[in-house]
């Protein structure tokens, strides 16, 4: 686990145990995923979790939270003024979006965080 609970509200975290194991275990996936499954072997090598990792494990976390299926409905708003009233709806970011969303917040804390090596997409050759 690269965030544990106690670690996820120390850093003002507000999600329930429960919700944080669901998403926690989401936002671990998607990290470890990156290059291939590449990116979690090279942080599993590691002795300790980089701080740029948790970072973005939370910040994955808070997402993930928002932006759960449960919370992506139809949403309509509308607003008054003058006496004139306008109305609208839009719908919630799609699975798509989402996993676009996610894939640059882990960018963007590796390679702020100084860790962009493990994001590394190359290949290796032996010679």
């Amino acid at each position: 686990m690269y965030l544990t609970y106690d670690e996820y509200t120390a850093y003002g975290g507000k999600s329930d145990a429960s919700a944080f194991t669901e998403y926690n275990r989401r936002a671990e996936q998607m990290v470890r995923s990156q290059a291939a499954g590449q990116t979690g072997k090279r942080i599993d090598a590691l002795e300790d979790v980089p701080q740029a990792v948790k970072d973005c494990i939370f910040d994955l976390i808070q997402f993930l939270s928002v932006n759960a299926a449960e919370n992506r409905n139809i949403v309509n708003e509308s607003q008054s003024s003058d006496g004139v009233t306008e109305s609208y709806s839009y719908a919630s970011k799609t699975d798509e979006q989402i996993a676009a969303e996610g894939e640059d917040i882990i960018y963007n804390s590796f390679f702020g965080g100084g860790i962009g090596e493990l994001l590394y997409r190359g290949l290796n050759y032996a010679l």
